[in-house]
């Protein structure tokens, strides 16, 4: 039998009950992808998309990850989901191992692990419909007969604000909008525990964002899911994470909870990336930017010591020859960084 989505709305209680047990834990996970070159094809380097980074994710919580692009967020995402396998490092969902798992018990742990994808038309398959696409994760699963299949695509369709007709209906029939709620129905499809969220407004209209926005903070509150949110639209991330990670050049330089980061970035590069973000407020644009030199180094090839220390105007010679442990700086307040702002 296929098991509904309706569930009880978790009160504000129950969420900071749940709020420290650990969903997620990424240790020190690396994703280096080969360059091969010569005639032979043997390995001449690597890519470092990811280059040792470590963080937890909380029951009940929004996890924000941002950064420039290419700076490894989405990499890591998938690193996180076992859909690339890590270098080296650990990921432990509910304090197993996903990268001990065999390939049964891998099957069985995605359905608590789903993605939602940044182009909602590109992950859809245009010749499939939207109750075909929907149910074939059901099907995959072995989850109920054809008929149970067909009620729970009705089911989810209504969750997401769409209507049980609709699953007759074909990608290209659909705006932006109502296709990525339709990616959001097929990943909630089995009931997963935690979803990630890989730019998933980022394609969308300003005005249409902050419904998809909104319908997530809905599903959460009421099917009490867990989020990974990968973006670099501070605004949204801003609104809708609990905590919030900042990543450059494959490493995580900084971490705490949303509000302290936007406030009281400690990271140079924090402060940059803040600095950088549009402000809405006509009073307030007059505030001076912060303007980094030079471009991003390769992860082919990044800097000695501080991967940051090439644009940041505060590096000191140790910055050049040592590289910053993530440590805690203040209460939950984590930073790499020899000498991080006041």
């Amino acid at each position: 039998m296929v098991s509904g989505v309706v569930e009880p709305v978790h009160t504000t209680e129950e969420k900071s009950k749940k709020s420290q047990e650990v969903l997620l834990k990424a240790d020190n996970v690396k994703v280096h992808f080969p360059i091969k070159g010569g005639l032979l094809g043997r390995t001449v380097g690597h890519v470092k998309a990811v280059d040792g980074v470590s963080f937890e994710i909380f029951k009940g919580e929004t996890f924000g990850l941002v950064g420039e692009s290419g700076c490894g967020k989405s990499t890591t995402g998938r690193a996180l989901l076992r859909l690339l396998d890590a270098t080296s490092g650990t990921v432990q969902f509910e304090g197993k191992d996903i990268y001990k798992l065999s390939e049964s018990e891998l099957r069985v742990a995605r359905r608590d692990m789903q993605l939602i994808f940044q182009d909602p038309f590109s992950s859809l398959n245009p010749r499939l419909s939207v109750g075909e696409t929907i149910a074939r994760v059901l099907k995959i699963h072995g989850m109920g007969n054809a008929q149970e299949r067909e009620n729970r695509v009705k089911e989810l369709l209504e969750l997401v604000g769409l209507r049980p007709f609709h699953m007759r209906r074909y990608p290209h029939e659909f705006s932006g909008g109502q296709r990525q709620r339709i990616g959001i129905a097929r990943a909630l499809a089995l009931n997963p525990k935690l979803i990630v969220l890989d730019e998933p407004v980022s394609a969308l209209d300003v005005s249409i964002q902050s419904q998809v926005v909104n319908l997530l903070e809905e599903l959460q509150d009421r099917l009490g899911l867990t989020y990974l949110f990968v973006s670099h639209g501070l605004n949204v991330v801003r609104h809708i994470s609990d905590r919030v990670g900042v990543m450059y050049l494959g490493k995580m330089v900084e971490l705490t909870d949303s509000d302290t980061l936007f406030e009281s970035p400690k990271h140079p590069y924090t402060q940059a990336l803040i600095s950088a973000n549009p402000i809405a407020n006509p009073r307030l644009r007059d505030k001076p930017k912060i303007i980094l030199e030079g471009d991003v180094p390769s992860p082919i090839n990044p800097p000695s010591g501080c991967y940051f220390h090439t644009r940041c105007p505060y590096a000191q010679p140790k910055c050049r020859e040592e590289a910053p442990a993530f440590v805690k700086t203040d209460d939950n307040h984590y930073v790499a960084c020899h000498y991080p702002l006041a």
